[in-house]
C-alpha cells in the first residue's frame, strides 16, 4: 500500500523492525511498538549475595542503571516529539503508543535500540481450560473425606506431618487475574490482611479493572493461588483441604482480564512489581506463578524478566502450556531459566491437553518441561466458593507450592534456583514411557 500524503513510509530498519510493525504502520499509518535495548545488565553478582534484601537491591539497581543509561538518548527524543511511552527497566524495553513512521525512524538512528518488536498478547492457558462449581460445602470435620487429590498425589500432607512446616516465612504471588481477597480460604493469608486490600506492597493492577481493590473478574488468579496457599484455619467457613503451603502470606498481580487476555504492557508491568511490590525490593515475593503463555514457543520476549527474578533470589513457576503433543511447549514455560509444570492426571498419565517437549531453547541443562503435577480436576478456590479446573494452569501452582514447602523447611535453600530445580526434579517419580 502507497503512503497517503504526509505520511512518510515506513522504514525497513535493516532487518531491525518486526515486520508485524510495518504492516501496523502500511496499514494504520501508526503503531504501538516496543523499543528492545541492546545492552542488558549483568546481574551475575547477585548469586554472590547472601543477604536477602541487598541480593533484591542489587539487581533492583543493577537494571535502574542500564536502563537510564542506555534509553537516555530514546527518552529525550521520544519527550521532544511527544510521544506516550512506559520505559520497563526489567527488559530495558520501551513500550510506545501510537508511533508513526518518522518516530520510529528517529529512534533506529540510535545504535543502542536493538530491536522493534511488535506488542505480544498472550492468553490464559485455554485448550483443556474448564471451570466446575463444587456443590455445597461440607462441615469442618468432615474436612478429610475433601482433601484435593492433588495434595495427597504431590505428598504435600505428608510433607506438613513429616516437618511440621506449611509454608510459613514464605510469601508467594501470582501473576494472574487476580485474587479475591475477601475468600474465607484466602483472606488470613494475604500479606495486607487486616489493613488496607489495596496497599501497593501485596497488590497491582496495572488493568486498572479491579479500581483499587483486589479483585478477581474471572476466577483463574484466584484458583491457582487456592492452590498455592488456601488455608483451612477459618472452620467451618473453609470445608476443603486444597492448598499446597496453607502457612505462607501471599500477594497479587493483576496482568490478565476477565477474558483472559494479557498484553506484554501489563505483564511487564507486574514483572517488574514482583522486582520491588510499591518500589521496596524487600518487599518481594519468594515464589511466582504464572499459569499463561504464549501460544507459539521459542519466543524469548519475557526472558529478561525471568533472568532478573531468578537474580533477585524469586522461583519463577510457568505452566507448559496446553497445546497437546510433542514439541508444544508454550513460551515463557520453554525457557531454560523458567520451571515448566506439565499436567498428570489422578492416575499419572499425563493429560491428554498437556503440551510436552522439547523446547525450541534446548534442553541443556534442563529437560523441558522440568515435571509434571496434578492439573485435572482440580478443586480450589473460586471468587465466591469453590470449583474445579485443569490444566496446566493448575498445575504450575502445585509446584510452586512445592517450593514454598522446601523453602519454608530448609532456609538455605531460599533464592537457590538451580538448587531447587535440581531437588524437584530428581525427588519426582521418572516420566511416564512413551514420545516425547
Amino acid at each position: 500500500m502507497a503512503a497517503q500524503a504526509g505520511n512518510p513510509p515506513p522504514p525497513d530498519g535493516g532487518g531491525r523492525i518486526d515486520q508485524a510493525v510495518i504492516a501496523s504502520l502500511q496499514t494504520n499509518h501508526s503503531a504501538d511498538y516496543v523499543l528492545v535495548f541492546g545492552e542488558q545488565a549483568d546481574l551475575s553478582e547477585a548469586y554472590q549475595i547472601s543477604g536477602w534484601v541487598e541480593r533484591g537491591q542489587y539487581v533492583v539497581d543493577a537494571l535502574k542503571e542500564t536502563a537510564e543509561r542506555s534509553q537516555k538518548r530514546a527518552l529525550a527524543e521520544l519527550k521532544k516529539r511527544g510521544l506516550r511511552y512506559r520505559s520497563f527497566s526489567i527488559s530495558n524495553e520501551i513500550y510506545v503508543y501510537d508511533g508513526d513512521a518518522s518516530g520510529l525512524q528517529a529512534m533506529l538512528i540510535f545504535p543502542e535500540v536493538a530491536w522493534v518488536r511488535a506488542p505480544v498478547t498472550v492468553s490464559l492457558e485455554p485448550s483443556g481450560f474448564q471451570l466446575r462449581l463444587a456443590g455445597p460445602a461440607a462441615p469442618q470435620a468432615q474436612v478429610q473425606a475433601f482433601k484435593a487429590w492433588g495434595i495427597i498425589d504431590t505428598g504435600a500432607d505428608q510433607f506438613w506431618s513429616t516437618y511440621l512446616r506449611k509454608g510459613e516465612g514464605i510469601v508467594v504471588a501470582n501473576i494472574d487475574t487476580g485474587v479475591d481477597a475477601t475468600h474465607p480460604a484466602l483472606a488470613a493469608s494475604y500479606r495486607c490482611a487486616g489493613g488496607d486490600l489495596s496497599d501497593p506492597a501485596c497488590w497491582s493492577d496495572p488493568t486498572g479493572a479491579c479500581k483499587g481493590t483486589a479483585c478477581d473478574d474471572h476466577g483463574h488468579g484466584t484458583h491457582t493461588m487456592g492452590t498455592m496457599a488456601a488455608d483451612v484455619s477459618n472452620g467451618s467457613t473453609v470445608p476443603y483441604t486444597v492448598g499446597m503451603a496453607p502457612g505462607a502470606q501471599w500477594i497479587a498481580c493483576k496482568a490478565c482480564t476477565k477474558d483472559g487476555i494479557c498484553t506484554d504492557f501489563d505483564l511487564l508491568d507486574c514483572a517488574e512489581w514482583i522486582l520491588a511490590p510499591n518500589g521496596d525490593s524487600a518487599e518481594r515475593p519468594h515464589v511466582v506463578n504464572n499459569s499463561w503463555g504464549d501460544e507459539k514457543g521459542g519466543d524469548s520476549w519475557f526472558a529478561a524478566a525471568v533472568t532478573a527474578w531468578c537474580a533477585a533470589g524469586i522461583f519463577p513457576a510457568f505452566s507448559a502450556g496446553n497445546y497437546s503433543g510433542c514439541n508444544t511447549l508454550s513460551s515463557p514455560g520453554d525457557y531454560q531459566e523458567s520451571f515448566s509444570s506439565a499436567a498428570h492426571d489422578s492416575l499419572r498419565t499425563i493429560a491428554s491437553f498437556s503440551s510436552k517437549g522439547a523446547s525450541l531453547f534446548g534442553h541443556d541443562p534442563y529437560t523441558k518441561p522440568n515435571i509434571s503435577a496434578p492439573g485435572v480436576d482440580i478443586l480450589s478456590t473460586f471468587p465466591g466458593g469453590w470449583g474445579y479446573m485443569q490444566g496446566t494452569s493448575m498445575a504450575s501452582p502445585h509446584s510452586a507450592g512445592a517450593v514454598a514447602l522446601l523453602w519454608s523447611c530448609a532456609p538455605l535453600l531460599i533464592g537457590q534456583i538451580d538448587d531447587t530445580f535440581e531437588l524437584l526434579q530428581s525427588s519426582a517419580d521418572p516420566a511416564p514411557e512413551g514420545s516425547c
